[in-house]
């Protein structure tokens, strides 16, 4: 394997194109052959993307096909392009010399920002797969400077916040975690990603935003297309962001056999519960409309399952975090509630705003009849 190696280090560019057209993608050499020989460099880099991106025909190949033959023309493509030719092929090098091929590639693009924050967060996901997380945060800092610098939301954005999410999973920070996933996915095709690469990403989404003490609304992800990926492979953890979403302690309870499987959920289960309850005391106050908003003791503690003694913690709890606003009168057992902290609905609870909607429409119609037909009692005084 060695002096086969070496062997393609020694040849011409020529005979690398005659032994890659004895290939099994011997069609495909052939077109990049003559498109690189008529010098049509943008057609060419999109074949070349095409070609590396079905992957290696055997281990090292990607890395041939870059360094014979892209580096004769890598000056004349977009620096972009060349990035991410680059990006896919430092998969295909021995793990112990990506960095250096990565860090030989910034210097091609080195006036290019856009180029420059692909690389270096994929220098930054290399680092955190080997554990060296030292440097990590502070390439986090100088990459969301750049990233800002940029004005507008582009493709790289994706590479970004990847790496911040990786980086907050390996911390264990769900909050940061989840937010930076998400922005992840709003950045990319997730029809790029394969169905496996889905479920994992959807699952440790999932997870945490259950476990993210300031995560309080499921709407967006429930909405994301990703979430289909496990409709079939875990369907207990959609149920179980369905029920938290709506503050479902009755459905928490029933999952509890699948979620009880699941270490972290395990875990913290006295957190789950009350952020569930939580979530319960919101939903209570959203479904109920602005007018009657004075809800007694008895009925937040019927509503999230808790005995009537625990309702003012968990109300102050949830005033403390700012997801409702309002007071307590200790004396009647009244919760008066003025605000709730706006969430994305589904469509259950936008059906119901919707009824609340007809109901305001009625007293406003209600209203104006009752003061049409006053008018002329007003004119004659």
């Amino acid at each position: 394997y060695n002096e086969y190696k070496s062997y393609l280090r020694s040849m011409t560019l020529q005979q690398f194109f005659a032994e890659c057209k004895y290939g099994a993608r011997h069609a495909e050499w052939h077109v990049l052959e003559d498109l690189y020989n008529h010098k049509l460099w943008h057609q060419l880099t999109i074949g070349v993307l095409k070609y590396i991106k079905k992957g290696p025909n055997n281990p090292g190949h990607l890395s041939d096909v870059f360094n014979i033959f892209v580096s004769e023309f890598d000056h004349r493509i977009s620096p972009l392009a060349l990035a991410s030719i680059g990006l896919i092929v430092c998969d295909d090098i021995d793990a112990d010399k990506r960095i250096d091929f990565l860090n030989n590639l910034e210097t091609k693009v080195s006036n290019h920002k856009e180029a420059k924050i692909k690389i270096k967060a994929k220098v930054g996901t290399l680092k955190i797969d080997k554990g060296d997380l030292g440097e990590i945060e502070d390439l986090i800092k100088v990459l969301e400077e750049m990233v800002d610098s940029l004005g507008e939301v582009t493709p790289v954005h994706g590479s970004f916040y990847e790496l911040c999410a990786k980086y907050y999973k390996v911390k264990g920070d769900y909050n940061n975690f989840y937010a930076d996933s998400l922005r992840y996915l709003g950045c990319i095709d997730i029809g790029d990603l394969t169905p496996k690469q889905q479920q994992e990403h959807a699952f440790h989404i999932g997870l945490s935003a259950l476990l993210g003490d300031k995560v309080y609304n499921f709407g967006e992800l429930l909405a994301h297309p990703l979430l289909d990926a496990l409709r079939v492979a875990c369907p207990w953890i959609v149920e179980l962001l369905q029920a938290f979403n709506r503050g479902d302690m009755n459905k928490l309870e029933a999952l509890q056999p699948q979620w009880k499987q699941q270490p972290d959920l395990a875990r913290n289960e006295v957190a789950l519960k009350q952020k569930c309850a939580l979530l319960g005391l919101m939903e209570l106050t959203f479904n109920k409309a602005s007018s009657n908003r004075s809800i007694p003791f008895a009925e937040v503690a019927e509503s999230v399952k808790l005995p009537i003694g625990e309702v003012e913690l968990l109300v102050m709890k949830a005033i403390s975090l700012n997801l409702v606003k309002g007071s307590i009168d200790e004396v009647d057992k009244v919760v008066n509630l003025t605000w709730v902290q706006p969430r994305v609905l589904d469509l259950q609870q936008i059906g119901e705003m919707n009824k609340r909607i007809q109901e305001w429409a009625k007293c406003v119609d209600q209203t104006v009849k009752d003061i049409e037909s006053q008018i002329p009692e007003l004119l004659c005084n």
